[in-house]
């Protein structure tokens, strides 16, 4: 899927394309620029939503560490 920071850089160079004074001699060109534009863009928010879920998964083991702690407290001292 590649890391943040190669498809970041990619989206920069994509996007300067317009800032540089680059322009598309065909339609297809510019629809190929956008797709390949798009596609970065769902990869790069994949690379966060996996990150997002790993970060929720050890919120959860956290949870269910500090219950096991409270009922041992409760109930075992």
């Amino acid at each position: 899927m590649g890391n943040s920071k190669s498809i970041e850089k990619e989206l920069e160079e994509l996007a300067s394309f317009y800032e540089n004074g680059g322009g598309f001699g065909d339609p297809d060109a510019k629809e190929e620029h956008e797709r390949k534009f798009q596609l970065l863009m769902h990869k790069q928010n994949q690379v966060i939503s996996k990150r997002n879920s790993l970060m929720a998964i050890a919120n959860v083991i956290i949870a269910f560490v500090n219950v096991g702690i409270l009922v041992y407290q409760v109930f075992f001292k």
